[in-house]
């Protein structure tokens, strides 16, 4: 007899566990994560009770925006998903009346209000740490190098303005519970979650191969107000950060099949021609990206999640390989746990 594998989940409310009253009202839950993006949660909750015939009568005073939730899933033993804090409640009354408890993990937190202030003599790094700690986060972040006269946030929200950096170096923001990273692209780690094979870990998977029509050359250019001259600098093939274990990489395979797509880029403010070096980079990687690109489902699997790599076999063999996951979508409902996930690949 083969065993039984059982879709598991864990919540704490505030530190504690839900009530046995509470638990046996869920309907539903998911978690949503994605790159770049606060990751998110929704809790489904019948108000009625279908074996007293009654109103559950849920008490709100007990569930209120601000509370802290920490949420695990799982196939037998558990995961955490997400910590984060409740932001918003929407009780949706007719036949069947739910409560959906809404919120996000902790990043949301730098998406309250906007700001204008200069900033002197500081690396987006040292910017990214501080910002972090005004929202009572812990820093983790990668060196950014360069040192900036002045930066302006002008009218923009903390994440606004630090997403606005991250897209430029191609770096990557997220949180782990109260710990902030602001770090270098993670698509060129290798793969931390074990080999996935069509047909027993995953039974469905759509992928797109397609010529990238941008990007197979960059070049940045800036003009240098203090010594009054223009600077540039050009990324091309061999700066690429990783071919994912490709024989070739998408720029080399759409330049050989179609034509070369070269692009040329204005960056206001460039210090040096170290800085447009690293630019260029950045922009030539972040197009690469889109190279491959897929969605794909599997019974629920905790393991995948926004930010790391996992190889996918099984599949014909130009596209079996490393993938970067960029998002999943974790449910638990009463048909079991199901994870959608959406990767990139940049190499074949």
């Amino acid at each position: 007899m083969s065993d039984v594998r059982v879709a598991n989940y864990k919540i704490m409310l505030n530190g504690s566990p839900l009530s046995p009253d509470f638990l046996a009202a869920i309907e539903a839950i998911t978690v949503e994560d994605e790159v770049n993006l606060p990751a998110m949660f929704c809790i489904q909750i019948s108000m009625a009770d279908s074996d007293k015939g009654k109103w559950r009568g849920i008490d709100l005073k007990d569930i209120k925006p601000g509370d802290k939730i920490t949420i695990s899933m799982g196939i037998d033993a558990t995961e955490n998903l997400i910590s984060g804090e409740i932001t918003s409640l929407c009780a949706n009354i007719g036949k069947h009346s739910i409560l959906e408890i809404r919120g996000y993990d902790f990043l949301h937190k730098l998406r309250m209000g906007t700001r204008n202030k200069v900033f002197t003599k500081k690396k987006y790094s040292d910017i990214a740490s501080e910002i972090a700690k005004e929202h009572g986060l812990t820093p983790t972040v990668d060196d950014t190098k360069t040192v900036y006269p002045y930066i302006f946030q002008n009218n923009q929200s903390n994440f606004e303005f630090l997403l606005n950096k991250a897209e430029y170096l191609n770096y990557e923001m997220y949180v782990e519970d109260k710990k902030f990273y602001f770090v270098k692209s993670r698509i060129s780690k290798s793969p931390e979650i074990p080999d996935m094979t069509y047909g027993k870990e995953f039974d469905e998977i759509n992928l797109e191969l397609k010529v990238l029509s941008r990007g197979s050359e960059v070049l940045v250019r800036g003009w240098d107000v203090k010594e009054k001259k223009e600077i540039e600098s050009t990324a091309k093939k061999g700066d690429e950060s990783t071919k994912m274990g490709g024989k070739e990489s998408g720029f080399e395979l759409s330049s050989k099949a179609i034509e070369a797509s070269p692009v040329a880029v204005w960056v206001e403010n460039l210090i040096d021609t170290s800085e447009a070096k690293n630019a260029a980079i950045a922009q030539y990687n972040s197009l690469l990206d889109e190279f491959v690109t897929g969605e794909g489902k599997c019974w629920g699997d905790a393991r995948l999640k926004a930010g790391k790599s996992v190889k996918l076999m099984g599949i014909d063999e130009r596209f079996s390989g490393t993938y970067y996951i960029v998002s999943t979508i974790h449910n638990i409902d009463k048909t079991g746990y199901t994870t959608i996930f959406k990767v990139k690949r940049t190499g074949i």
